[in-house]
């Protein structure tokens, strides 16, 4: 959603990036595109170079590692990388090894979902808790709800999403380097 990108940006902002590249799917999803509109705007704001990649989702961490190879060769002053899909970050950080750079050192890295891949990843991807299982059982309870005739409540907020920072992201690692 555009608050979890934000959300991300923000938090690279806060870091000391200044060239944020964002690396999303080609398919047309709301995410994705919902994604590319805060990203155009934060760049408009700050005067930052646009860089935007897609990458297809069945290609996963390899999708992830040709985007960012191509994002490298357009700008090798990158120096963080916005990546909602977690297959793709993980793609990302082997293109950085590959290409000689180190994370955060050179280039930090944020996805979006904090799930297996963010946390084992070398080195653990900052990412965000959408705190789904919450949701999940609020959405459950909602339809349990309904089917009671109980239809008060038409929607019900979730939990907003919160940042998890590992060393993916870490400014004293990248203000020490």
């Amino acid at each position: 959603s555009a608050d979890t990108t934000g959300l991300m940006l923000d938090h690279l902002l806060a870091q000391g990036a200044r060239r944020i590249a964002l690396l999303i799917g080609s398919e047309r999803r709301n995410s994705y595109l919902e994604a590319e509109e805060v990203y155009r705007a934060l760049a408009a704001k700050r005067r930052m170079p646009c860089r935007i990649a897609r990458a297809d989702e069945a290609a996963g961490e390899d999708g992830g590692w040709r985007a960012t190879m191509d994002l490298l060769a357009q700008d090798p002053k990158i120096d963080a990388l916005c990546v909602p899909v977690d297959a793709f970050a993980v793609g990302a950080v082997r293109a950085l090894a590959d290409s000689g750079r180190r994370v955060p050192q050179d280039v930090a890295v944020i996805t979006r979902y904090d799930g297996l891949r963010a946390r084992t990843c070398e080195p653990p991807l900052s990412a965000v808790n959408l705190h789904l299982e919450q949701t999940a059982q609020q959405a459950v309870e909602l339809l349990l709800d309904h089917l009671r005739g109980e239809t008060r409540d038409r929607v019900r907020s979730g939990p907003a999403p919160t940042l998890v920072e590992r060393a993916s992201t870490a400014r004293s690692r990248r203000q020490s380097a």
